[in-house]
Parts: C-alpha cells; sequence; structure tokens
C-alpha cells in the first residue's frame, strides 16, 4: 500500500486539510532484487503505475492498494516498493520526483530457508530510505515473470521509465479499471483510496 498523507497534524489543532479534486497524486513501482551467475546482485523492476493515480473528489489522503500473487508478481524472491506522491498547492505540484523505498520484503516468506537479503537500495535511495529529486536514474532494466532480466527479441535488455512524468495536466485513470472507495476520517477528513492491479511489466 501507498499514500499521500496531509493530515498529519493532530486533528484537534487544525480544520481538515483537503485538496482539491486531482490535487493529490499517488503512484509506485514495485522492484525486484536479482542475484546473477556470478553472485551479483542487483535491483530489476517488476511493475509500476504508468499514470497518476488523483482523488476524484476533495480529499485529504490518497491511497494506492495492490494485492500481490503469494508468489510475487515476478517469482519469488525480495521485493521492495516505492512510493510517489506528489501535491498540489496554487498553481505548482511538490514532491512528486522524490520517492519513498519501504525497504526489502521476501515474497513468499519462507524465512527459514531464506536466500541472503539485498545488499543495497535501488539507485537514487539514500541512508534514510529517500530518493531526493534528480538521484534516480531515468530507467531501469524490467523483470521477467521468473525474476530474470527481461529481453527483447534480439536479446537485448527491456529496461522502462523509473520516474512518472511531472502530474502537471494530467488526468485520472479510468474508474472502471480502478474501483474506489471513501472513508471519513474522525477528524471529518475524507480518504480515498484506489485498488490497482499490479501483476508484472512482462508476462
Amino acid at each position: 500500500m501507498s499514500q499521500a498523507e496531509l493530515s498529519s497534524i493532530p486533528s484537534d489543532c487544525i480544520l481538515p486539510w483537503e485538496r482539491n479534486t486531482g490535487w493529490l497524486a499517488e503512484g509506485f513501482v514495485i522492484y525486484k532484487w536479482y542475484v546473477d551467475a556470478q553472485g551479483d546482485g542487483s535491483w530489476l523492476i517488476c511493475d509500476r503505475t504508468d499514470q497518476w493515480y488523483m482523488n476524484s473528489e476533495p480529499a485529504s489522503t490518497m491511497r494506492i492498494t495492490s494485492t500481490a500473487p503469494a508468489g510475487g508478481a515476478c517469482g519469488s524472491g525480495y521485493y521492495g516498493l516505492g512510493n510517489y506522491a506528489g501535491m498540489k498547492d496554487g498553481n505548482a505540484w511538490y514532491g512528486w520526483d522524490v520517492m519513498m523505498w519501504s525497504g526489502s520484503h521476501l515474497l513468499p516468506d519462507t524465512s527459514f530457508a531464506a536466500p541472503p537479503a539485498p545488499t543495497e537500495a535501488p539507485p537514487g535511495v539514500n541512508d534514510d530510505n529517500v530518493a531526493p529529486a534528480g538521484s534516480m536514474p531515468d530507467t531501469m532494466p524490467v523483470s521477467d515473470s521468473n525474476g530474470k532480466p527481461a529481453l527483447d527479441a534480439s536479446g537485448n535488455p527491456i529496461e522502462t521509465q523509473v520516474l512518472p512524468e511531472a502530474p502537471t495536466g494530467a488526468k485520472s485513470l479510468a474508474t472502471v479499471n480502478a474501483p474506489r472507495h471513501f472513508t471519513t476520517a474522525p477528524n471529518g477528513a475524507t480518504i480515498e483510496e484506489v485498488e490497482v492491479v499490479l501483476d508484472g511489466l512482462v508476462r
């Protein structure tokens, strides 16, 4: 799960701070850890949201949820989530080009026989588990459904864009492909949650 949370200040201090429709933007990228025959490890991109998901009505929190297959969308092994969250204020967007890193997680969780954990975060991520603006590569190699580098018909590695384009002028994805749910927090703020299906870029 990822979310843009705009209600971090205690609810008894201020009125709920809601953003207008289309002023909250969410996206994420799923990373898969790959170890080659020489024992060298690197991160591949298993899947990602290819557009921004934006709030369809005034809200203070926007969340994206997605249920991963039990064995992982790109085979068993270590995964990590990079979360992007942008907020529009006036005529400018803020925060959209920064990524928050979840750390690595084993799927399925067979801890008793787990392979060695990843030794590094994806490119651009610092010790605070944040990839600041401008620190990430433009593209990265894609994982196939077995967790190995995906190749095109000529045998060349397939790469994909890491960071979505700026959300300026972007539109929400069709709700028919993304069911949305709305709840009200104790402080009266609206929380919008959208379900997305991510099952690997290469099938």
